[in-house]
């Protein structure tokens, strides 16, 4: 781990924590990051931002996503496990995007409750011991989150997480991480759209709201940046850009590069020769 990370650690605070409340207390929270919560002990009423209330006990737990407010009103004495995913990168040892959606368009997104199983309650019976001797380290912390993940796929079902993290594939996080890994290989914003299980129309309202362009646009630059930066830093033949870019001639690639880069490619690859043999 890097200084950056201890720092960046030490401003947002540890990644799990286990939190306790006394009766007719409350508790209000709202996090720019995803966090699960387990419940460890006791009785509360949960009111959220965008969902219904709800009144759980002890041995359950529940995902709350970015930006999501929680108002806790403490029924009797509890205490609760708080984890907190800074990484969306956790999310796909679960495979989330491979898990059946029946119904996709009148699929309910409202927060979910699971039941914890044994394995569960040994996994918080390990991070209180570490809690009881005042280990709080980043990286443990990293590798214990990585180990719920497993644990999740592995003792709940495809459709029992797929309800629990319905919210967390509405979320724009999870919108806009899609994008960038599809559009790899996706040059049309039609294409794209059918690719998420979105209608066109539904699809552009959504990207221009997480981006604040048209998709369009968007994969126009992307495609852009990615073809001079090929002409310009690498010694690919202007037929194998053309056909990485997914061109379909080599006169649309050179069209392309006059109207959106501004000179044909050779032109653009010959700037950086004559900026190679000048510092020579």
């Amino acid at each position: 781990m890097n200084l950056n990370d201890k720092l960046d650690f030490e401003k947002q605070g540890p990644l799990i924590e286990f939190l306790s409340f006394k009766e007719n207390s409350e508790w209000k929270t709202k996090d720019h990051l995803c966090r699960i919560v387990l419940i460890r002990k006791g009785s509360l009423e949960l009111s959220f931002d965008y969902d219904r209330k709800a009144t759980i006990s002890c041995s359950k737990l529940f995902f709350l996503p970015p930006n999501y407010g929680l108002t806790i009103k403490v029924l009797e004495d509890s205490s609760l496990l708080l984890v907190t995913i800074n990484d969306e990168n956790y999310f796909d040892n679960l495979r989330i995007d491979d898990l059946r959606i029946r119904n996709r368009e009148k699929e309910e997104e409202r927060i979910c409750f699971l039941d914890m199983d044994n394995v569960l309650l040994n996994y918080i019976h390990s991070l209180q011991v570490y809690e009881n001797n005042g280990i709080r380290d980043i990286s443990l912390h990293i590798l214990k989150i990585k180990e719920l993940m497993c644990i999740l796929k592995a003792f709940y079902s495809p459709d029992e997480l797929n309800r629990f993290f319905s919210l967390y594939r509405s979320n724009d996080l999870y919108f806009s991480k899609q994008v960038y890994n599809l559009s790899q290989n996706i040059q049309s914003a039609r294409q794209l759209a059918q690719a998420l299980h979105y209608s066109y129309s539904g699809f552009n309202k959504r990207f221009r709201k997480v981006f604040g362009i048209s998709a369009y646009l968007w994969l126009r630059q992307r495609r852009a940046r990615a073809v001079y930066y090929e002409l310009y830093h690498t010694d690919k033949s202007l037929k194998q850009i053309s056909t990485d870019n997914k061109f379909n001639t080599l006169s649309h690639f050179n069209e392309f590069c006059h109207k959106i880069l501004g000179d044909s490619p050779r032109q653009i690859r010959n700037r950086r020769c004559r900026k190679q043999n000048t510092e020579i």
